[in-house]
């Protein structure tokens, strides 16, 4: 008998849909056919894992696009990923299933839909529909009930910082695989919670959003239920289906997988108002005055309002420009975004002199300043090969000293979140007193060694403070914009079965 076929295809894009800087090649990778079982990605070697496990499963990899968050994907680069998506499926097919390998906080420049939703509704539309199809997304995503019509299972990440994209995917293919064995009709039911959050308010490893968690894998084990998920959401983004949301998959009870929405969906609004930043905080001069004063070292700052992880520019020096007027020293700030300082830096040997112009700023107001620096080391490339599940960069970079500072500048957008970064520029993640990264909270191989981290509250695209933004296309009321709003998980629940929607 045939092995079934299974393809992996797919893309990981979260966007924010205020930055200018759209999303093009330049801070994309993309991986096909047999090299995406050569690189070490978790949201793709959890669902080879899987597949390869079960006898008489045959996995197809495809296709990867991996974007660095960031403005909407350029809609010419968008479609021809989605392109050249069809075309592999089409020609390489037919399969059995799709596990489609996509984050969920995709946007489209000029779309007026969800673009995770206009490639998933493509891939339906080539494939019919028949063959299951399983997607691995990120809390930060958004669930359409379009998605939902049109997938089969999915499962979602329960860690805040993500630490479980392995096994997210596995899952994914693991209900896949259940469904195709044992002829399954999977039922979904959702509710959209009308609640606007950041991630860095929804970390779990803090209350309320670490029971709330906690109780996925007590709904998981629920007779008849495949997986509960809830979706944190992006909210940044000033889209109708932004919110969070919680879903529930039945193995085939449709009244089951509601019933059980609609009360998780009422727990997690109860407890709405628990939802904060927990981790230290403090404006960026006490951040940095904090950390220069700390006993020891690694202190980590993260520069949230320029946090490049949610998509936010990476093009602001409103940090370092503060701790050169500290004085500071023995103090990295990494990954900004400077094309011009990047190339003023080009042609000069390390350890020759270069003035540099701060402060030319796209995301924010422009504060220039002069600056006499020092090369330290120039690199045509941002290699992070070698390290597990990091993204690099094909662009130029340079590192250079200012005063007592250390500050790598880039020419394309680039986020700092793994100690290879640091060690791909020659810096050590660990013997330094303080690092400044544009980060919300801290990504797991930097939160493991930081002895001290401090979410500096910066200005950028990066506001966690969401009633100063400017929304007109959220449905409302919403929390906490509409602070004493009422709401019943009848009133957002929509449950899907095959080629059917209900709200």
């Amino acid at each position: 008998m045939s092995s079934k076929r299974v393809a992996l295809i797919g893309f990981r894009h979260e966007a924010m849909i205020s930055c200018p800087f759209l999303t093009d090649p330049s801070t994309t990778q993309i991986h096909r056919g047999g090299e995406m079982r050569q690189v070490s990605y978790s949201p793709v070697s959890g669902a080879l894992a899987r597949l390869d496990e079960e006898e008489g499963f045959e996995a197809v990899p495809l296709l990867i696009a991996r974007t660095l968050p960031g403005g909407p994907f350029e809609r010419s680069f968008y479609e021809a990923i989605k392109s050249e998506s069809l075309v592999l499926l089409k020609e390489q097919g037919p399969f059995d299933g799709i596990v489609v390998l996509n984050h969920g906080a995709a946007e489209v420049d000029g779309f007026n839909i969800h673009g995770d939703t206009d490639y998933i509704l493509a891939i339906r539309a080539l494939i019919g529909p028949e063959a299951p199809i399983a997607v691995p997304f990120d809390m930060h995503g958004q669930v359409t009930p379009e998605i939902l019509d049109a997938i089969t299972v999915l499962s979602c990440l329960r860690t805040a910082p993500h630490r479980d994209y392995f096994e997210t995917s596995y899952r994914a293919a693991d209900q896949l695989i259940r469904v195709m064995k044992e002829g399954l009709s999977p039922k979904k039911a959702a509710v959209r919670i009308p609640i606007l959050i950041p991630g860095e308010m929804a970390m779990t490893a803090y209350s309320p959003t670490k029971e709330l968690f906690a109780k996925l894998a007590e709904y998981d084990a629920r007779p008849g239920v495949m997986e509960a998920h809830l979706f944190i959401g992006f909210g940044w983004n000033d889209r109708p289906w932004a919110g969070m949301e919680v879903v529930v998959v039945s193995e085939g009870d449709q009244e089951l997988a509601v019933r059980y929405a609609k009360e998780l969906a009422e727990e997690v609004w109860a407890h709405r108002k628990g939802f904060a930043l927990y981790m230290e905080t403090a404006g960026v001069r006490e951040g940095l005055v904090r950390a220069a004063e700390a006993d020891c070292g690694p202190v980590y700052l993260s520069d949230s309002g320029d946090n490049v992880t949610a998509g936010a520019g990476g093009d602001l020096t409103f940090v370092l420009q503060e701790a050169l007027d500290l004085g500071l020293s023995d103090i990295v700030v990494g990954g900004i975004y400077a094309p011009d300082i990047v190339e003023a830096c080009r042609n000069g040997r390390a350890g020759s002199q270069v003035r540099l112009d701060l402060g030319r700023h796209v995301t924010a107001t422009q504060k220039p300043r002069s600056v006499d620096a020092i090369i330290e080391a120039y690199g045509e490339s941002l290699d992070t090969s070698s390290y597990p599940d990091l993204r690099g960069s094909q662009a130029p970079w340079c590192r250079v000293r200012i005063d007592g500072v250390i500050a790598t500048f880039h020419a394309a957008r680039v986020g700092l979140t793994g100690l290879g970064h640091f060690k791909a520029m020659g810096i050590s993640p660990t013997e330094h007193k303080i690092y400044v990264v544009k980060l919300g909270y801290l990504h797991p191989q930097i939160e493991d060694v930081a002895h001290r981290h401090i979410c500096l509250i910066s200005e950028g695209l990066g506001d966690l403070d969401y009633r100063r933004l400017p929304y007109s296309q959220v449905i409302r009321p919403v929390y906490p914009l509409d602070a004493d709003m009422e709401w019943s998980a009848e009133l957002g629940l929509f449950s899907v079965e095959r080629s059917r929607l209900s709200t």
